[in-house]
Order: C-alpha cells, then structure tokens, then sequence
C-alpha cells in the first residue's frame, strides 16, 4: 500500500470561514457496502476504496451480501483475497448468528486494506437488515483494543472520488459534535448535475425536500447559504458544511460512538426511509447532521429505481416516519393526510387498469397501521412473451378487439411500436392470419403523431383510432361499445392510463419500454369491485387509527 500524506486543502464552513484539511491518517473506518446480485458493481465499488486508503491508512472494509444467488461472495473473495468469510444464518438482522467459514489471519487481501470481510446472510434482509448486521458485525469483530472511529455505509451501485473519504473526515474533525456526515449525490449518468444535497424534514407535514420549511431552525442559515453560494451565471455552488435533518445512506460516515449511543436502524423498513428515520433520530439527540458538499458519492437517482413493489416500502415507511416524528396536535392530522393521499392514488389505480399497484397501495396503508414490517410477503407479477400473452387472453386471429391506451404523445409511440413489433413476429412466424383487431384509445392531447412521417394507421393490419377527451362524461360516453363486448385485452404502457375501462378481462402491462414482454393482470367489474370494497373498509381503519393516535419511537431507540 502505498503511504502519501494528504495535500492539504480547504473546505468553507458554514461561517464562511476556511478550514484546513486536517489529516486523517491516523482515523480508523470500517466501511460497510451492503449488496445484492450486483457482484461486478460491488466489486467496482470495491476498486473505488482502494484509493481511500492513501487518506486513510486504517480502512477496514465489510461487505453484506444479502443472500445472493450471482456468487457474490465467492467471486469478491476469489477477485480480492478476503481474509474472512462469515455466514449469518439468520431472519433478524439484530439476532445474528455469525459463523466463520474461512477465516486466515496470516493473510492480506490483495488491495491492501486494513482487513476486508464478507459476511453472507442466508435471507435478504433488504438494505435496513443489511447495514444492521454490518453493524451487529462491527460491534462483534472490533473489540475494546480496535474499536472503530467510523463507520461508513456506502450502496453498492455508487462510484467514489479518490477524495471521498479524506473529504468526509475533515468535516468529522471540525466538530467533535458531528455525528453523521453525507455525500452530495451527483448522477452517476451525469457528473455534472447534482441531483441530491440538502435534505430537511418538515414537521408539520413529516415530509422530505431540499429546502427546510419556515418553522425549521436551520432555514435562516440556509436561505442565507443559498442568497450568496452562486457563481456569475447565478447557478448554485456547493461547498463547505452544510448542517441537515437528513443525510443518504448511499455514502454515508457515523461516528461510531454515537451510532453505539443512538442505536442501530429500524428494523421494520427493510428498505426505503431507514436512513432518514436514523438521521432523525440523532437530530433529536441533539447531535449534528450535516452534508459535505465536497465529499461527492456518485449514484443513480433512486426515482429511476422506483416501481409499484419499492413504492410499497416508500409508503409504508413514511407513515411510520410521520408517527416518529411529528408531536400532536399536528400528528394526527399529518397522518391521516398521507393515509389519504394513498388512497387517492389507489382509487386513481382501480379505476384505470392499475390494479396490482392499487393493491400494493392500500398494502402500504394496512400494513403501517398494523406494524407490519419487513420484506413485502406477496409474489410479484411474472413477465411473459407478448405473443404468449395474447394467445392466453385469446387476442389474436380477430376473434375480438384489443385496445391500446395511449394518454402521452409517448405511449402513442410505444403502441405504435409494439404494434409493428407483434406483426413482424406473427408474420415471421408464418402466422399472418393471426393479427389481432386493434383499437387505438388515443387522448385527444396524443391525437398528432409526433414523428416526421405519416401516421402508421394504414395498411392492412390498420388499427381502428378511438380519440377521447379528458371530461370524465366523454371517458363513459366512449366506452358504451365496449359494455356491451369488452375487448379481449386492453394494453397499459409503462403504468400511464387515465381512461376508466370498465370492461375488459385482462390489462396487458408494457413496462420500460420493453414491447417484447408484458405483465398479465386479472381486471374487470368483479375485481374492481372486489378491491373498492376493500378500499372503503381501509378509509375507514386509516380515520380510526389516525384519530387513536400517540406518538411513539423508534424500536431500536
């Protein structure tokens, strides 16, 4: 390992005073990366630590493999030489029960950390249970004699600059006070746009955004930081510390210590909300929280990862953020608001061919009230060949219609395309006399093709153009002819309709952008009035529940 001392810079404090970069050398950090099925990402997260060590000499890293099947640990132990490999045959992160598999004390890894262990859980326990047994791991590997300063959770889907750590240490070393210190996230795509690094929690309405609501004491110090950070094109500059409410676990450093005094996460949330409910908790210990705007973690936007299942855990979780979090009076209130809000969008769901995401939707609702935490029990949909799929729900050949919703000039796109890609397959195929009868649902906002061309609504195989407006009188008017005959499937492009079709079997969902594949999902009356009825028991459960209820805190608190 090669041993250079930090150049010395500067990094503006939230005074606007310089303060130098103080060596950190001497820190100990134990970095936790907690992965799942991403063994070549993880191992350039890997690589990515490897210049950490220049800054820091006592970098011990420990990766979590949250039960992989892509032989994760193998390969990170064959590619990097791990002295210590521990299985952890467990449900409850916060129950371990490690057990060495390989452990070589006379053996140093081949990037030359202070030590790199991989401890294997036999379940996934989602990102929550994953930095819980780095920590339980931690707290069982380091005794009295090597006790870490720092642990440093890190995902497994980021890049790192060589000055990551140096960057978050300095901020560490200006206050004895600070307990957590994030990463400004910059688009992993994109490095030249940050897409995450204020983040305030507002207690009225127990949600999150970058900027700190008028009650919050940092807002003075933060409108005051944003009149001045910018440079002559007025764009935003981001430097110095900057203290927070909320700091993302993607690249994340606590001061172990404190991590021993507030305690571990929450282990209900599996993932989604964990770190936010953390950093909370140390804020309402009076602990510092702040972001070092130097200290960079490349990463994907998590909006871009987000689907119906991860949604789930997103929804479920903030209910329980805003009962951690918000004191009555505002407490109830708050609550039954974000109760609310789900059911909307869940009744938007059944009316408009969503019904699995309408079930998940109101799942988020049931299950917080109830304190069901943890992974989601229930299968996710499979993906089927488009032509399996409309040979399953008896499309093809004529025998009756099949509707494509198209609400967005981009969905009139994409309808066009899985189209054109069904007839090329049937045709190669030999099976031209199997083309479906399609109907094209248009909204009167896509009835213009947004391509140089002419419409592809001639030929043969020519689609019947059904255009609606978006008065809900016209949606009803413009189904009549399908009470009376439903069509056979009615195809959804990536989760957008606004059209209530009543009528109809099957939705067949076309997702990311994918016309080869696509979801099956059972709808129609019965169904649909099967899950309103269910929606009217839950709103009446969500009101109970939020008029009964008391603030409470963390379990792991």
């Amino acid at each position: 390992m090669q041993e250079t001392s930090l150049q010395q810079a500067t990094a503006a404090t939230p005074t606007g005073k310089s303060l130098p970069m103080i060596q950190t050398r001497s820190a100990c950090v134990v970095a936790v990366v907690v992965t799942w099925n991403r063994k070549d990402m993880v191992s350039g997260v890997i690589k990515a630590l490897v210049a950490q060590t220049r800054a820091c000499s006592s970098l011990h890293i420990v990766i979590v493999d949250n039960a992989s099947t892509d032989g994760t640990t193998d390969h990170i132990s064959r590619a990097f030489g791990a002295e210590r490999i521990v299985d952890n045959d467990t449900r409850v992160a916060l129950e371990p029960r490690f057990r060495d598999r390989l452990s070589i004390s006379h053996q140093i890894n081949t990037p030359g950390f202070a030590s790199l262990a991989i401890v294997r859980n036999t379940h996934n326990l989602g990102g929550c249970g994953g930095f819980n047994t780095g920590f339980m791991f931690v707290r069982d590997r380091f005794k009295a004699e090597s006790v870490p300063d720092f642990v440093w959770l890190l995902d497994d889907d980021i890049d790192l600059p060589a000055d990551a750590l140096p960057r978050l240490l300095s901020a560490a070393a200006s206050d004895p006070d600070i307990s957590l210190i994030g990463s400004r996230t910059v688009d992993l795509a994109d490095r030249r746009t940050t897409i995450e690094s204020t983040i305030y929690f507002d207690p009225k309405t127990g949600l999150m955004g970058p900027e700190p609501a008028d009650s919050n004491p940092l807002a003075k110090d933060y409108h005051e930081w944003r009149s001045v950070a910018k440079d002559e094109q007025g764009r935003p500059v981001y430097s110095g510390i900057r203290d927070v409410d909320i700091v993302s676990a993607c690249s994340l450093l606590a001061r172990w210590s404190d991590v021993l005094e507030v305690g571990f996460w929450d282990e209900r949330f599996f993932i989604y909300c964990d770190d936010a409910d953390w950093c909370l908790r140390f804020r309402s210990k009076g602990k510092r929280v702040v972001c070092s705007m130097d200290a960079i973690v490349f990463h994907t936007p998590w909006t871009h990862k987000l689907t119906p299942q991860r949604g789930y855990y997103l929804n479920r979780n903030m209910g329980w953020m805003i009962e951690k979090n918000i004191r009555r009076p505002g407490l109830r209130r708050a609550r039954l608001r974000w109760s609310a809000q789900l059911m909307s969008q869940a009744k938007s769901a059944i009316l408009n061919r969503r019904l699995h995401e309408a079930d998940l939707l109101m799942a988020a609702v049931r299950d917080g009230i109830d304190d069901i935490g943890g992974k989601l029990n229930r299968p996710q949909p499979s993906l089927i060949e488009t032509i399996d799929a409309l040979h399953q729900v008896r499309g093809l050949g004529g025998y009756g219609e099949i509707v494509l919703v198209c609400p967005t000039p981009s969905t009139r796109l994409a309808a066009e395309e899985f189209r054109a890609n069904v007839m090329r397959e049937l045709i190669h195929a030999g099976r031209s006399k199997d083309l479906p009868r399609w109907v094209m649902l248009v909204s009167e906002a896509a009835a213009r093709p947004q391509h140089g061309g002419e419409p592809p609504l001639t030929g043969a195989n020519r689609p019947e153009l059904v255009i609606y407006r978006p008065r809900r009188r016209e949606k009803l008017a413009r189904q009549l002819r399908w009470l009376r005959r439903p069509p056979r499937g009615v195809v959804v492009f990536d989760r957008m309709c606004d059209f209530p079709m009543l009528r109809g079997r099957y939705t067949l969902h076309v997702l990311d952008g994918d016309s080869t594949k696509v979801m099956i999902e059972r709808d129609g009356l019965r169904p649909k009035l099967s899950l309103a009825a269910r929606w009217v028991r839950l709103g009446f459960k969500a009101v109970l529940h939020a008029a009964q209820l008391q603030t409470h805190h963390s379990h792991t608190s």
